[in-house]
């Protein structure tokens, strides 16, 4: 028997224009859009944080964002105009400067255990998921402050989409507008760790990345360069720290 088109998987044109120019065009699940476009554009550098933003709108029909932000933009370096498939990266540029930067910081430390944890509550909560089986999910979570409830973080973003890479941009984009301490931060994801989704990492400066799947070679030795730490299999009986060991208690 058929699925019928209410189990399909939600996937939709979204144009994010920046000060009046095309910046990407995603295809994605629409919700969540102005956590999504910010997310994009936090994570890829484009803006530095919410005092960058003067003013963002999303168009009655969905289909675009429109975004002023301070500054201009360099468009030889942000591949303006991309389409950006939701099976595909975000065509995120492996280039000298964003590597250049100095690796993230040491000193914040996780349990493996309140990561499977965590990992555990994602999937539970990915209601577009259990409902079609073809999304992606994205947690953002902290440690909670002292005294807090050992299964509750201190922050907790779900976002969903067809696209992996987009559900990270949906929790990055969250996470800024409710202040988060990205450097204290972990995100989670059901996909694979791509090159793409470690460079949304270090954009957004949060140290741990986990995943149900595994890295790539390419997010493996971007994240050994950069300092993130990789760890796969997060649902597992047997977790494997792939970098920077150190932070995993």
């Amino acid at each position: 028997m058929s699925r019928s088109a209410s189990a399909l998987a939600p996937e939709y044109p979204l144009e994010i224009q920046v000060n009046e120019r095309r910046v990407a065009l995603l295809m994605c699940t629409p919700y969540d859009l102005e956590e999504l476009a910010i997310g994009y554009l936090f994570a890829r550098g484009m803006i530095t944080g919410l005092d960058d933003v003067l003013t963002i709108g999303l168009c009655p029909d969905r289909s675009k964002i429109k975004i002023e932000v301070t500054g201009e933009l360099e468009p030889g370096s942000l591949g303006l105009g991309e389409v950006v498939a939701s099976g595909c990266g975000s065509g995120l540029v492996l280039n000298q400067a964003f590597l250049a930067r100095p690796p993230l910081p040491d000193g914040w430390t996780i349990e493996l255990r309140r990561l499977t944890m965590w990992a555990r509550a994602m999937f539970e909560q990915a209601e577009l998921y259990k409902a079609t089986g073809g999304l992606h999910c994205a947690a953002l979570a902290s440690e909670p402050a002292s005294g807090g409830a050992d299964d509750v973080p201190g922050l907790w973003v779900v976002r969903e989409d067809v696209g992996r890479h987009n559900a990270i941009d949906k929790a990055i984009g969250r996470g800024l507008l409710d202040g988060a301490d990205f450097a204290r931060s972990c995100l989670l994801t059901s996909g694979r760790i791509a090159a793409d989704m470690a460079l949304k990492a270090i954009g957004a400066g949060v140290p741990v990345v986990a995943s149900r799947s595994i890295p790539t070679t390419s997010a493996y030795e971007i994240a050994a360069k950069s300092g993130l730490t990789l760890v796969g299999r997060i649902g597992s009986s047997d977790p494997t720290v792939y970098t920077r060991p150190e932070r995993i208690r």
